[in-house]
């Protein structure tokens, strides 16, 4: 059973728990209403019984005296007439109260008021008359409802009346003679207090039971409800987790909240886990690349000089030939172009060891700004500066950092070519500095994002894509970060970190990011 259980759902299984849980109260109430409740009308049903003997006796002891009496129903009793009824009613109760203690037989005739009762409901002290006249506008008072509904139907009628404590069972006949009623009898016995006190129990526990059950159900809905809500978005979060890795779930309370909180921390991991191999895959990948790339500057380095070499050679020698000094012109800027794309090359594939000093990045970046300047005019670039002041120095290699920061803005200035505007903000966190580089560019497209920091990587036809990638290989050596903050078709922010103190690990300069 419990391995079919554990196939069901979440909300069948609960279901299936608080069933069983409310099967007990389920069960005592079905006991208390079909053998404790039975148990109680048997020994109801036997009083009836005696007590119906008794009243039946009186009625028919009553009736047999008025078949005998020449009555006139037809006009009110006279005095005489209720001196009869009243002495036929003493003569028939007198054995039965005799020869049953504690039980009181009564007569009340509607049309005069008129009452008689023999017999008491315990033993008592004898009475003066003003007491027992008290006694019987008492007994009048408890039996008056019962008299109601007996003159009213005209029917016997048995009943438990009273308080608790002090409750008494009722058996009431109409005394009815040619068709009028004339009298009502009844006799009524005092009920146990202990059997009182048990019914009135059993019906509270009934009632409470009841209520309990009620409660419990709407409590084990409610409670069940919830628990399937918070699952089902849990669910639906973890779904479109797996659409969108950014994606974290709302914070809940209780013990669904830790389970929330850890399947955030969780999401949090894998994400670091992935970006860790990410970046483990892309260090093996340039370790491998930067060794192809500086066994290939090497090799192209050589013709290239040769190449320089004789053309200067040619202009010396062949002065006189037309022509020449404009061809070997453009040989020497394209083998400087070369040449300079090998360096760029070498700096990639084996980065020096870098030289670092406390150094000031607001300084740093005027000092960069200095010799930019010209280029963002020339381009129509607006630029604005927003450095916080006092910034905390910082142990970097002021040379590479400042190749990096040109890098940046060079990449900025190209990605507004109808000129717009560069704003350069420094900022201090708890325990890093930021730069960030703000421009009103195109934006970057969004299968590019993944690519930008990649070797030869370029959307231009004129770049050979190694800016951004020496600019993230020189910041990771400084134990920093660099990405894309923010970009759309408004423009791009790249952004630059650096720790407030950092010891950079000696590295192996032979291959990128020091590995």
């Amino acid at each position: 059973m419990f391995r079919i259980l554990k196939n069901k759902s979440f909300a069948s299984q609960i279901m299936f728990t608080v069933s069983a849980i409310l099967l007990i109260p389920i069960l005592v109430m079905m006991y208390d209403i079909f053998f404790s409740g039975a148990k109680d009308e048997m020994l109801l049903k036997t009083k009836e019984e005696r007590l119906g003997t008794m009243v039946n006796a009186t009625v028919q002891g009553l009736t047999e005296v008025l078949d005998q009496s020449n009555l006139e129903y037809n006009s009110p009793f006279t005095k005489n007439d209720i001196k009869i009824i009243a002495n036929a009613f003493d003569i028939i109760v007198k054995p039965l109260a005799d020869g049953n203690p504690g039980v009181r037989l009564g007569l009340y005739i509607p049309e005069t008021s008129d009452l008689f009762v023999y017999g008491f409901l315990h033993q008592y002290r004898p009475q003066t008359p003003e007491e027992i006249k008290a006694r019987e506008y008492r007994i009048l008072d408890e039996a008056s409802s019962g008299l109601t509904a007996v003159k009213a139907t005209k029917e016997p009628l048995s009943r438990i009346a009273g308080s608790l404590g002090n409750q008494a069972f009722e058996y009431l006949m109409p005394v009815m003679h040619n068709g009028k009623l004339i009298a009502i009898a009844w006799a009524d016995e005092q009920v146990h207090p202990v059997f009182a006190q048990s019914r009135q129990f059993s019906l509270i526990t009934r009632y409470l039971t009841l209520f309990g059950l009620i409660f419990g159900l709407g409590t084990a809905l409610y409670v069940i409800h919830n628990l399937a809500t918070e699952v089902q978005v849990i669910k639906n979060g973890i779904l479109g987790m797996q659409e969108d890795s950014e994606k974290r779930l709302a914070s809940m309370p209780g013990e669904i909240g830790e389970v929330v909180q850890a399947i955030n921390n969780m999401a949090d991991n894998l994400k670091e886990k992935k970006r860790l191999e990410e970046e483990l895959m892309r260090s093996e990948r340039l370790v491998a690349l930067g060794r192809l790339v500086t066994g290939v500057a090497h090799e192209l380095r050589n013709p290239l000089a040769i190449i320089k070499a004789t053309v200067q050679v040619m202009e010396g020698e062949f002065k006189i030939v037309q022509g020449l000094k404009e061809y070997s012109k453009v040989i020497c800027e394209q083998v400087d172009r070369g040449n300079l794309v090998i360096k760029e090359l070498l700096d990639f594939g084996r980065p020096s060891i870098p030289f670092v000093s406390p150094t000031e990045l607001n300084y740093l970046l005027e000092s960069v700004l200095t010799f930019t300047y010209p280029m963002l005019r020339q381009n129509k670039i607006e630029l604005e500066k927003k450095f916080e002041p006092n910034l905390p120095l910082v142990n970097i290699d002021s040379d590479r950092m400042k190749q990096v920061f040109v890098n940046l803005i060079i990449n900025s200035v190209q990605a507004m070519q109808g000129g717009g505007k560069l704003i350069i903000k420094s900022i201090v966190k708890e325990e890093t500095i930021e730069v960030y580089f703000i421009d009103t560019g195109t934006g970057i497209m969004a299968d590019d994002l993944s690519r930008v920091f990649d070797p030869f990587y370029t959307t231009r036809d004129d770049g050979a894509g190694l800016g951004l990638s020496i600019s993230y290989q020189i910041i990771h050596m400084h134990m920093g970060n660099i990405w894309v903050d923010e970009t759309s078709s408004r423009g791009t922010t790249l952004a630059v970190s650096i720790p407030k103190s950092n010891e950079l690990l000696k590295r192996d300069a032979s291959f990128p990011f020091g590995l």
